[in-house]
């Protein structure tokens, strides 16, 4: 993990970094294939998460984020009530999946995502802060940059992306997410609700402007 001075600038930056290179990314492509942009994003979006979770982890395995998970029962329910909590979007708007395209896309789009995005936002970013700063600072420090994320890289062509109400939305879940992975030292459940997460919200159909919210 990170030991030096020099090693938690980088990790501090990082997500600015990260954000930026989506940002540019779904910029210049939004400009030739609109929300089909999302696929360029999500490419270089996870090859740098990739990228930091490999540099930053040193030499601690990833094993050691998928870990057998410790008992908290109230807090791996308060995870998973949070995950279920999108399904009602799905069951209310799965008629929009008019193509078999569309539905590979959105199921692998949730079977990938969530992994790059736990395994870097509460895995490396939220343990290497750790040795430096107070665990409430690192939850907001991560949980802010996550869901600023979404407006400054998925809503440069999605609308639904820049709903308040997924601000809301994910300030909870992330700081869920950061508390269960603290209290079960293990990211199989966050993930696990993240991945339910990400097959409620119709991902991909947000993203291509299929679905709307109903307040927008």
């Amino acid at each position: 993990m990170v030991r030096s001075n020099k090693q938690r600038l980088y990790l501090l930056i990082s997500p600015f970094v990260i954000i930026f290179l989506g940002f540019s990314t779904a910029t210049i492509f939004k400009q030739y294939i609109q929300g089909w942009a999302w696929i360029p994003l999500a490419l270089v979006y996870w090859s740098s998460l990739g990228f930091c979770i490999y540099y930053f982890k040193g030499d601690q395995s990833i094993k050691n984020w998928l870990g057998k998970s410790k008992s908290s029962k109230s807090w791996i329910t308060l995870s998973l009530l949070i995950g279920m909590f999108p399904l009602t979007i799905l069951i209310m708007n799965f008629h929009l999946f008019d193509s078999i395209s569309l539905v590979l896309l959105w199921l692998l789009f949730a079977l990938i995502n969530p992994w790059f995005e736990e395994l870097f936002w509460r895995g490396v970013l939220l343990d290497g802060l750790l040795a430096w700063y107070p665990k409430w600072l690192c939850i907001l420090y991560t949980t802010a940059l996550f869901v600023l994320s979404h407006p400054l890289m998925w809503g440069v062509f999605s609308i639904a992306s820049k709903s308040y109400h997924l601000y809301i939305y994910l300030s909870v879940a992330g700081i869920v997410w950061a508390i269960t992975y603290f209290k079960t030292k293990s990211l199989r459940w966050v993930i696990f609700s993240h991945f339910i997460v990400d097959i409620g919200n119709l991902t991909v159909l947000t993203f291509l402007n299929i679905y709307l919210p109903p307040t927008m």
